[in-house]
């Protein structure tokens, strides 16, 4: 697998020069394409047949939406040019609900670069970040970069594995960026209830085929993203690996959960798959 189509979230959130670069540079690798997205929200029309006003709010919104193209295209060029490797590009401006596009759009890409969701407190406990909706109804994997990640380079990646679906597929999902890796940490979190028997070994094995030297680490914490973030920090990691919502989706929104921890806390770029 490699990652030919990049699908990148625009949107201003501080993050989004790390975000760009990062999208390109997997982009050059697999000599693919970087599609820029803004998302604008659906623009509702209020003075649908109300005569001059209807013509002025047009005109507000022709002149927003030319500003976003505008910006949009600025941001993907500077991206292109800091990068300096000559790689395609293109803008794709939606009036849509950033969560609903990424999505769609995502399902047509080899992987989805989201706006950071943002601190749980902005939104409502039970409502989905663009990211988190992405992650569930996208099928394809996501790398959330924060605003000082970089991955021109990777030394040392960690990898969470509990030998459920969702790991298995981040882990296979992760693999061209693996392949980059020098030290690879395959992480097993064993709480209260001890640690079950993955056959980890043949999962090292499987890595080896694909070119990709991994080790088996485990530790003892009664919370999972905790032990995870501390095990990223402690090996200098430049990259977590993590299955999304291996449990109730619902149940992780009211309570926190070990997804919604990883993507709001992550200090490195984290590739996440459902």
């Amino acid at each position: 697998m490699a990652y030919k189509t990049v699908l990148v979230d625009l949107a201003d959130d501080g993050a989004t020069q790390a975000r760009l670069d990062a999208a390109f540079a997997l982009a050059s690798n697999a000599n693919g394409r970087v599609i820029g997205l803004s998302a604008t929200g659906p623009m509702l029309d209020p003075y649908r047949s109300a005569g001059s006003e209807a013509m002025r709010y047009q005109a507000m919104r022709a002149d927003m939406l030319r500003g976003v193209e505008q910006a949009g295209t600025q941001a993907l060029s500077d991206a292109c040019a800091r990068h300096g490797t000559p790689t395609d590009y293109m803008h794709l401006l939606v009036e849509q609900d950033a969560g609903w596009t990424l999505a769609a759009h995502g399902m047509a890409s080899d992987i989805i670069l989201p706006g950071l969701p943002g601190a749980p407190s902005d939104l409502p406990v039970l409502m989905a970040s663009a990211a988190e909706y992405a992650l569930v109804n996208a099928g394809r994997p996501l790398l959330v970069v924060p605003a000082q990640a970089r991955l021109s380079t990777i030394n040392t990646a960690v990898v969470a594995w509990n030998g459920r679906r969702e790991a298995a597929r981040a882990l296979s999902d992760a693999l061209p960026l693996l392949k980059r890796a020098n030290r690879v940490i395959l992480v097993v979190v064993m709480g209260s209830k001890g640690l079950w028997q993955h056959g980890d070994g043949e999962l090292l094995r499987w890595l080896g085929t694909h070119g990709v030297r991994a080790t088996l680490a485990v530790e003892e914490s009664s919370s999972v993203a905790g032990c995870l973030l501390q095990k990223v920090l402690r090996e200098s990691a430049d990259l977590l690996v993590a299955g999304g919502y291996g449990h109730s989706r619902l149940g992780e929104l009211m309570i926190g959960g070990t997804t919604r921890t990883l993507l709001n806390n992550t200090p490195v770029p984290l590739l996440i798959s459902h």
